[in-house]
């Protein structure tokens, strides 16, 4: 596989997990005229989204082929309600800019994805294989978890199915792994490549979200990954944060950095489940995406981030339940990081004020000692001795993320 289909292959691979707020339709769908489209996906409000990748800059001849996708949109049979068209690039030609512009296409870049360019040239990509005769038994897995729709699949899985040893649910496993039908994410944990996503050559669906809730129990998604699931960054992290009782080493798969905060079980708590790419997961709680941000601020982008993401979650979260879920932590440290932070904005005029009862139950956990609002800054900044917070970051960091200097 050469370097431009690797990239193609790695971008396509982060289509779902950045469209994560929309239902997937289907992968590689045939339109009229035999065009055929890399992703289509459905919004709440029933309004189809097709994205279509390359790994080059849009030219002429893409602009020819996009011209032509529009037209097969908009001859859809049924007619579609409403629908948009995306196409993703590393960037346009400068000669059909403004050709471009004038087009119902919205053109999103990698760089706007927060695509790692260099990283996407050197991806684990399974080479192309053919169509390969499968056993009776592996032919009768295959068609279970085609019809079931399975995604996940374990070794005692097969053992289920089959009621087969464990010797030889591994072997059937192996075998299947050497055909293209599943792809190993770590010891004894396989996903599942339906049929659908086509041979030879097919890239494997990549929905992190159920890898992540497959590799560790118990488990939440939070932090920096709970705050984009609910708006409260406009970033999008490679890095997903599962937040477990358990301890376990960060793993890497298909591009995507899993890392895995272990929490103590007073810690453990505030999650609900989430449909995310059609699938239920465990997601941290909008007020406890929050608090465990300021819990532990470095996995959710830092304080920079926490500003925006109190500034977006703030008017969209229980503020009661917030403040409960900070002191039920018993982190004085996450207590001051909060009220500071909050009032900060406040002062500001970009966030309205809270409850006096609401501040004075957060004033009442705030202890005598004093932190500096980010350890791995200088030591210097002014005394907030209301929150017993020294404010060693900029106001124009602290803004950073909300569009203000």
């Amino acid at each position: 596989m050469n370097i431009m289909d690797a990239l193609e292959a790695y971008v396509s691979r982060e289509i779902p997990r950045l469209y994560s707020e929309c239902s997937l339709v289907a992968v590689n769908e045939t339109l009229l005229g035999g065009i055929v489209i890399d992703f289509h996906f459905r919004k709440d409000d029933g309004t189809d989204v097709f994205v279509e990748v390359t790994p080059h800059k849009v030219g002429r001849t893409w602009l020819n082929h996009l011209v032509n996708v529009y037209t097969a949109l908009s001859n859809f049979d049924p007619p579609l309600k409403s629908f948009e068209l995306v196409v993703v690039a590393p960037g346009v030609s400068g000669s059909v800019r403004g050709v471009l512009e004038e087009m119902p296409v919205e053109l999103v870049t990698f760089e706007e994805l927060g695509i790692d360019v260099e990283k996407a040239r050197k991806p684990t990509v399974r080479e192309p294989v053919e169509r390969v005769r499968l056993s009776p038994d592996e032919a009768k897995l295959v068609a279970m978890w085609e019809s079931g729709g399975r995604k996940i699949i374990r070794p005692s899985d097969v053992q289920d199915d089959l009621k087969c040893t464990p010797g030889y649910a591994y072997f059937l496993l192996h075998g299947l792994e050497d055909k293209g039908w599943i792809e190993r994410v770590t010891h004894g944990v396989y996903q599942f490549i339906p049929l659908s996503y086509g041979y030879p050559g097919r890239v494997s669906p990549v929905n992190p979200y159920l890898v992540g809730s497959s590799l560790v129990e118990p488990y939440y998604f939070s932090y920096y990954t709970s705050n984009s699931h609910y708006g409260f960054t406009t970033q999008v992290p490679s890095t997903v944060y599962v937040a477990s009782t358990k301890s376990k080493p960060e793993l890497e798969w298909s591009g995507t950095l899993f890392k895995f905060v272990t929490l103590s079980k007073d810690k453990f708590f505030g999650y609900r489940e989430e449909k995310v790419l059609d699938t239920l997961v465990y997601m941290a709680s909008p007020e406890k995406s929050l608090v465990d941000s300021f819990d532990k601020p470095k996995y959710a982008g830092g304080v920079a981030q926490l500003s925006g993401a109190v500034w977006r979650g703030l008017p969209r979260v229980d503020v009661e339940k917030l403040v409960e879920y900070a002191v039920r932590m018993g982190n004085q440290s996450l207590v001051k990081r909060m009220g500071f932070i909050v009032s900060f904005l406040m002062d500001e005029g970009l966030v309205k004020p809270p409850q006096d009862e609401v501040e004075n139950v957060l004033l009442s956990h705030v202890g005598e000692s004093v932190i500096y609002l980010d350890s791995g800054r200088p030591k210097t900044g002014d005394l907030c001795s209301k929150w017993k917070v020294v404010n060693n970051v900029p106001r124009r960091v602290l803004l950073s993320e909300i569009g203000i200097g």
